[in-house]
């Protein structure tokens, strides 16, 4: 594992991950502030392709995933939820994977605090620091994806808006502990060995994973070996440069919720490559409106392209 430095925080709070979490804006989610939700560290190592014996000198960075970092405050965790666990919002953009385990993506601006959180140019910076390579978010459609397992005791035929999670992460007891302590093995994948269809993605935790085991994401390495990275704790986020390493998500084990929301990203400079595609996501999406939107940011990025080449060709010209 490569040692990264320890460096002061782009943007902190000055309070603690373990503060309480006060009362999130029920009837309207508030504006998005930095300074009371963003509590950024540089995460403590990363693992490079190169550790993990993959060779991809085209790749935009050589990261390939980080430690597990502080991203979010617990208030920016608790408004978060607020925003987003709304029936308007689970109901029109919520489907289920599976009894139990349901996705919810495609809305964009209908979530204001979480629109303005990842549109924040802190929240930005924050990533590529981490990420090692300044990067952008894909498009709105990608803005974001959460993944939810509901805890088990609560009905799983019902509509998907019966088991709304509440604002705040439940505390986990020693009911929630499932016996087995070894957490789970390959046997227990819940996502098939893939490729992401974007080049960077960013995983925050919106759940309290004490009482959690499992819920590793397993690296394929160069050698046919397996990696495993523990999950992040909440408001705790990584980096992974998805499109260029071979990953499965396997089971959580435990009785409790399990919230991720993940965010898509890509290189900012239009220069460096990106191997962004639509593979994994139009089965799961809204195609009309993902198709609109890729259009228009695939147009955006050539336009941003053909202009730095007309410039460097005129610099050419003049020598």
């Amino acid at each position: 594992m490569a040692a990264a430095s320890i460096a002061r925080p782009l943007h902190i709070s000055g309070k603690p991950l373990d503060e309480p979490i006060e009362s999130a804006s029920l009837e309207k989610p508030i504006a998005f502030d930095p300074l009371q939700h963003l509590c950024y560290n540089r995460p403590s190592s990363t693992i490079s392709l190169h550790d993990l014996g993959l060779d991809f000198p085209e790749a935009s960075s050589q990261t390939a995933i980080t430690a597990p970092f502080p991203l979010l405050t617990p208030s920016g965790v608790r408004e978060l939820r607020a925003d987003i666990f709304r029936p308007d919002i689970v109901g029109k953009y919520g489907s289920w994977k599976y009894p139990g385990v349901y996705r919810i993506r495609g809305y964009g601006p209908a979530a204001p605090f979480a629109y303005s959180m990842w549109r924040s140019p802190e929240m930005l910076k924050a990533c590529s620091d981490a990420a090692g390579v300044d990067l952008d978010i894909i498009m709105d459609y990608e803005i974001g994806q959460l993944n939810v397992q509901l805890p088990k005791h609560v009905d799983k035929n019902g509509a998907i808006t019966d088991n709304l999670p509440p604002p705040e992460p439940p505390k986990a007891s020693s009911d929630d502990v499932e016996p087995d302590e070894d957490g789970a093995d390959l046997k227990d994948l819940v996502s098939a060995w893939h490729r992401d269809s974007y080049p960077w993605v960013c995983v925050l935790m919106l759940s309290d994973p004490v009482g959690m085991s499992g819920g590793e994401t397993a690296l394929r390495k160069g050698d046919g070996g397996i990696l495993k990275m523990r999950q992040p704790g909440m408001g705790y986020a990584v980096m992974m440069q998805g499109s260029m390493v071979k990953h499965a998500a396997l089971r959580t084990l435990g009785s409790g919720e399990r919230i991720t929301f993940v965010v898509s990203m890509r290189p900012r400079d239009p220069m460096l490559r990106d191997t962004s595609t639509l593979r994994t996501v139009k089965p799961i999406s809204n195609n009309d409106e993902l198709f609109r939107q890729w259009a228009d940011y695939r147009l955006n990025v050539v336009a941003q392209r053909l202009a730095k080449m007309r410039v460097a060709g005129r610099g050419k010209a003049s020598c």
